[in-house]
């Protein structure tokens, strides 16, 4: 099978012509090519193929795109069978095809192999197979590459690099024609490619060069003086070293001249720096983001690539394109060492757009809304500077060593600004693949459609090419090939090389590693500057004078002096008066790999001592490096610095910084009051970073030195605090604490039996940590006894808390009225906005349950508008999921949509449970509500289920049988039968699904069961507590009356569910019923 994408998408299939169908089905095909071998997500897919027109059922119409676009492709495959060119993945869809099946990998193949084996003056032995190797190349050519996609996401760089390809091609296949002396048919040939890039110097060289040998000299002098005149009009600049040389050619009469080179020529390196070759298409590829940036769109694109392979050269020509064109430029190095303070690149980004992150931040930490509402208000500001400055360019490198925060930080900047003339471009290496946040910005990078940018290591071309460059020696191809194969064609190596070898020759055996290189070049420097070195490398990649003349104890005059040699040799460089940095990373690692441990460790406390006051973050990191005798020290300065990492909302650091400081305290004999204290501002920062394992870890260990200390009033202020910032249930399905159940009851236990607010507390979160405990009549209990102390001490802010804690402990169908009223309390309780939100929350979520669904809106508009504007991610998730059923139920898909992907961004922010269950719950609520159930959501839930601790064998059962797949829903329900024994949030849901299984598969006894079950709750929505909403619970009886044989009963509770849906503005929900007992 060939796929072709260069013009409009075509398949053949052993020779023949495949019916691709309808026009978006082919868009389907060409998105799903342009991604060939990756899996393509549903969302990306639907941007790909509408765009900003995507109708409210785009994910349902997709669906049949798929389904028939796998019929076209694979026409023979028996039904049920997987497919296997089309294929579903866990991460969306992937077109399974060898590369050369892609007429766009076979063209860039073909390109780039050529172009390789053309030199200026190419023999005239090999020609003619080079070009046919090019015609047949440029023939693949019918039309604009991906015709049939949009000129959104991916697909404009794309294009760009495939037609900066064609255009090498072109170049490439009249230096060829030239050579056998066919100069006036490359005048032809290129006259119109000249026409269509006025300014591209290379393709007027050569037709100038065609012009002269075919005896038009005249002329091409004139197209020469012409362009000449137009780059100085249009640009500002005179043309390039290679067009001059044409020039010149062409007044001496020499047609064979020299050909201009395909890439830009490099303007001469500055020092320490060497030419750049190579790398057309990667410079394409950022062109095209910032054409994006400079059209007002927004842009992404992240470098990937070995260390020292060129990524950090190819954003430097990037900026300084970007400046040439007049776009803002704003660039921010993580740094390597783990001792910069948080958000360390924005903090760059922010100084050269004029801001400055404290002044941004929200207020200090410790307050009620310190948490995730300040961390995003902090984003938001950040956000707000970059609107201002557009067009815009932000460069971020080496993110491979970007803190937590950061790499969160520029997620939101990618979700949250989706236009606005931004181009966010960053690099990291290729390995260790990404994992925790650079893995969850990969995702959110994908989803939005960036480029990702391969840069790999120099061919054998562009290596001799480089030595050329640098030495104005030429190498042989033997010796370049050896070079090329010994370096992997990595630049940095090459340019390491270059420094060390004699006079330019070509060593006769290349070093193994980079680091015998560097090693080899550090040993030639003098002793003094050889001990600078190391200390520097201790400091990291970038040191200041004053920092190691500190360390060092000597003036910085005598350091300056001493650290001369290894700047002559390009080993350092100076960014600005006193700051100097490592000429690469690798060069540092090699440096600091040479030191021993003891070495190392007497180096960090050296630079420690005097960066305590002026630098809290890095006096932390060469602290807790310093050794076990500095350990006292260590770890103070670790509390220091999270401190000032809390106070910028940098969670992650601030918890990291607090782990450190809870290690180096065993070695420093730490009391167990320093130690509770770190534990317990360890669970703080791991509560808004979205570290629940984190805060169960901080939690207990407070308690044992709560315990330690003999305060029962510090143990029970710890045991308790697993509840705190919850709005949901605080354990994902079915889990249990043991070691915080058994330390919650011990604390109670020994707790003064007297009312107060330690003891209230500890009793509503040990019924919160029993709810999937099988003991109802204690926690119903401790709930009553705790709510009873609260109300006794009439403190508003313990009120608040009780309330919302009562209410996670309780949250089944029975107690629903109870937790409304729980939920007015709180409200008149309230003395904060925070407070008012909670109770809103909690009103619309009880609400929703006892069917009051006019106030449900009401407490829900009140609630989110106070969450937008304090940033309270917990909530606008738990909302969010509230939300987006109602809003499928009243036909308003595309709004469902939008805020179903938006509560899965920021869910992913938070530590709320059933992070993978709500989502697909939901998902299916909205098929419901479309009618869109089909037999791929079926097997989306049948994966789920065996490792998933809900019962899903209901719904499994009645999402095939709206997929119209009755006989395996019959076969499933004998399989797995449908357990209604459980009596928490998720019982209603199942129990209506277990109704409307008994009438689909005709189970009459299930029917009866599910009846008497649901009963009490007619007047109700069916749903999962706070989500999933369905429909009424009335709809549900109707056909558990049914499935019983009760027609009365069933016509009576159908007659209710239509009234129900009328008043609740749902008529899908009535439509469907209707659908349903008509079958």
């Amino acid at each position: 099978m060939r796929v072709a994408v260069l013009g409009a998408v075509s398949v053949c299939r052993d020779g023949a012509p495949v019916d691709l169908g309808a026009p978006k089905q082919r868009a389907l095909l060409a998105a799903l090519a342009l991604h060939a071998g990756r899996p393509v997500t549903a969302g990306a897919l639907i941007d790909l193929m509408w765009g900003d027109d995507a109708p409210p059922a785009a994910a349902a119409s997709l669906q049949t795109y798929v389904a028939g676009l796998r019929r076209a492709l694979e026409p023979g495959r028996p039904a049920r069978a997987a497919a296997t060119v089309l294929v579903t993945t866990p991460h969306g869809y992937r077109l399974d095809l060898p590369p050369d099946a892609l007429d766009a990998h076979r063209f860039t193949a073909a390109v780039e192999r050529v172009h390789r084996a053309v030199t200026p003056a190419p023999p005239a032995a090999g020609v003619g197979g080079l070009l046919r190797d090019l015609d047949a190349a440029l023939a693949l050519w019918t039309g604009p590459a991906y015709a049939d996609l949009r000129d959104d996401g991916p697909v404009p760089a794309e294009r760009a690099r495939l037609d900066e390809l064609r255009l090498v091609a072109v170049e490439d296949r009249a230096v060829l024609r030239m050579a056998r002396g066919e100069h006036a048919a490359v005048v032809a040939d290129l006259t119109a490619a000249v026409r269509e890039h006025p300014l591209r110097e290379s393709l007027a060289g050569r037709l100038a060069l065609a012009l002269a040998g075919s005896g038009r000299q005249a002329d091409a002098l004139e197209l020469l003086r012409s362009l000449r005149e137009r780059l100085a009009d249009e640009l500002g600049v005179e043309p390039g070293a290679g067009l001059r040389a044409v020039e010149l050619a062409v007044l001496r009469q020499e047609a064979d001249g020299p050909a201009p080179p395909v890439a830009p020529v490099v303007p001469a390196a500055r020092a320490g720096e060497w030419p750049l070759v190579g790398r057309r298409a990667e410079l394409a590829a950022l062109g095209a983001l910032l054409d994006d940036a400079a059209a007002g769109r927004t842009a992404a694109g992240v470098l990937v690539g070995e260390p020292g392979v060129g990524k950090s050269r190819l954003l430097r020509e990037l900026t300084a394109a970007a400046r040439g064109r007049g776009l803002a430029v704003a660039v921010g190095r993580c740094s390597q060492d783990d001792g910069a303070p948080p958000y360390w690149p924005w903090r760059g980004v922010l100084r050269d757009l004029g801001a400055d992150l404290a002044a941004l931040g929200a207020p200090a930490p410790g307050g009620p809304d310190a948490g995730e509402g300040a961390r995003f208000a902090l984003w938001e500001a950040v956000c707000g500077v970059l609107r201002a400055h557009a067009p815009l360019l932000v460069v971020l490198d080496d993110l491979h060593w970007a803190d937590a925060s950061s790499l969160r930080l520029l997620r939101h900047v990618v979700d949250t600004l989706p236009a606005g003339g931004l181009a966010v471009v960053g690099a990291r290496r290729a390995l260790p693949e990404p994992a925790g946040a650079l893995a969850e910005l990969g995702e959110t990078l994908a989803r939005h459609g960036a480029a990702r940018i391969a840069v790999g290591g120099l061919a054998t071309g562009e290596v001799g090419e480089l030595w050329r460059a640098a030495t104005g020696a030429a190498t042989a191809p033997a010796a370049a090939e050896r070079l090329r194969d010994r370096t992997a064609g990595n630049p940095f190596f090459l340019t390491e090389l270059l420094r060390a070898a004699p006079g330019g020759d070509v060593p006769d055996e290349v070093p193994a590693a980079v680091g015998d290189v560097v090693g080899g070049r550090v040993a030639r420097l003098p002793a003094p500057a050889r001990e600078l070195l190391r200390a520097a490398a201790v400091a990291g990649r970038r040191f200041g004078l004053d920092e190691l003349a500190a360390a060092a104890g000597r003036p910085a005059e005598a350091v300056l002096d001493d650290l001369e040699p290894a700047l002559d040799a390009g080993l350092v460089a100076e960014d600005d008066a006193g700051a100097f940095r490592f000429s690469h990373a690798l060069v540092r690692d090699a440096v600091y790999a040479a030191l021993s441990p003891a070495r190392r460790a007497r180096a960090h406390a050296a630079l420690a001592a005097p960066l305590a006051d002026a630098d809290p973050a890095r006096a932390a990191h060469h602290w807790l490096r310093a050794g076990p005798a500095h350990a006292g020290r260590a770890w103070r300065a670790a509390v220091r610095a999270a401190g000032s990492a809390s106070a910028v909302h940098a969670w992650e650091e601030a918890a990291a910084l607090l782990r450190d400081a809870a290690l180096a305290q065993q070695t420093a004999g730490a009391t167990p009051l320093e130690r509770y204290e770190v534990q317990v501002a360890l669970a703080d920062a791991c509560r808004w970073a979205g570290d629940r394992a984190g805060v169960d870890s901080a939690l207990l260990a407070a308690v044992a030195q709560a315990r330690a200390l003999g305060d029962v009033d510090r143990e029970a202020r710890a045991a308790a605090g697993s509840v705190d910032g919850a709005v949901w249930i605080v354990r994902p399905h079915g889990l249990v604490l043991p070691e915080l159940v058994a330390a919650l009851r011990d604390v109670l236990r020994r707790l003064p039996a007297a009312d107060s607010e330690a003891r209230c507390r500890v009793m509503l979160a040990l019924a919160a940590e029993l709810y999937f405990v099988d003991a109802p009549r204690e926690r119903e209990a401790l709930v009553e006894q705790g709510l009873a102390v609260a109300r006794r001490l009439g403190d508003a802010d313990l009120l608040g808390w009780a309330y919302g804690a009562a209410s996670l402990a309780t949250v089944r169908p029975a107690t629903a009225e109870a937790r409304y009223g729980y939920g007015r309390d709180a409200l008149a309780a309230a003395r904060t906005p925070r407070q008012e939100v909670a109770a809103h929350t909690m009103l619309a979520f009880a609400a929703q349950e006892t069917g009051r669904i006019d106030r449900m809106w009401e407490h829900l508009a009140a609630a989110r508008a106070g969450a937008e504007r304090m940033r309270l991610a917990s909530v606008l998730v738990g909302l969010g999921w509230l939300e987006v059923p109602w809003l499928g139920l009243q036909g308003r898909f595309a709004e469902a949509e939008q805020l179903f992907g938006y509560t899965v961004q920021q869910m992913q922010r938070t530590s709320m449970p059933q992070s993978t269950e709500t989502p697909a719950g939901t998902a299916m609520a909205l098929r419901m509500a479309a009618g869109a159930v089909d037999a791929t959501m079926v097997a989306q839930m049948q994966a789920l289920a065996p490792v998933s601790p809900l019962p899903l064998d209901a719904s499994i059962v009645v999402l095939m049988l709206r997929a119209g797949l009755t006989a395996e829903a019959r076969a499933w329900h004998a399989a797995h039968g449908i357990d209604l024994s459980a009596d928490d949030w998720f019982a209603l849901l199942n129990t209506c699904h277990a109704a409307e299984a008994a009438y689909g598969v005709g189970d009459a006894e299930l029917g009866v069961r599910a009846y008497r079950w649901l009963a009490p709750y007619a007047g109700r929505p069916c749903c999962a507590s706070a989500a999933v909403a369905l429909g009424p619970v009335d709809g549900y009886l109707a056909l558990a009356a049914a499935a019983a044989g009760d027609r009365a009963a069933a016509d009576r509770h159908a007659v209710a569910a239509r009234a129900l849906c009328l008043r609740w503005g749902i008529p899908l929900a009535a439509d469907r019923l209707d659908a349903t007992l008509n079958t």
